[in-house]
C-alpha cells in the first residue's frame, strides 16, 4: 500500500511540475541576442516553405494489428494450457487425498 501511494505522489508531481518547468523562460547571458533571435523567428515565420513528406505509411497498420492478436491469442492459449495443468494436478491430489482418507477408515 506504501508503495502504491508514492508512486501516486510521484506520479501527480511529475504531472504537475513539468508543465511549470516548460513554461519558464531560460536566462539569456546576452542582453542583444534575443532581439537577434525575435528578428529570426520573425523572418522564419515570414517564408512559407512548402514540404514534402511521405505519400503512403511507412509502417503498414494491418501487418502490426495481426501481430499483436496472434501474440495475444497465443498468450491466452498459453495461459489455458497452464490452468488446464494445474486443474490436471489439483485433481490428482484430490483423488489422493480421497483414496487415502478410505485407506484410514475415514467416511
Amino acid at each position: 500500500m506504501r508503495a502504491l501511494i508514492a508512486a501516486l505522489v510521484l506520479g501527480c508531481t511529475m504531472l504537475i511540475t513539468s508543465p511549470a518547468l516548460a513554461d519558464e523562460q531560460p536566462a539569456e547571458p546576452d542582453g542583444g541576442s534575443s532581439e537577434t533571435k525575435e528578428d529570426a523567428a520573425e523572418e522564419r515565420a515570414a517564408q512559407f516553405v512548402g514540404v514534402r513528406g511521405p505519400e503512403a505509411e511507412s509502417v503498414p497498420g494491418g501487418a502490426l494489428m495481426l501481430g499483436a492478436y496472434a501474440i495475444v491469442w497465443a498468450l491466452l492459449f498459453l495461459y489455458l494450457m497452464r490452468m488446464r495443468g494445474l486443474q490436471r494436478n489439483t485433481a490428482d491430489e484430490l483423488e489422493r487425498l480421497s483414496a487415502e482418507i478410505r485407506a484410514s477408515g475415514g467416511s
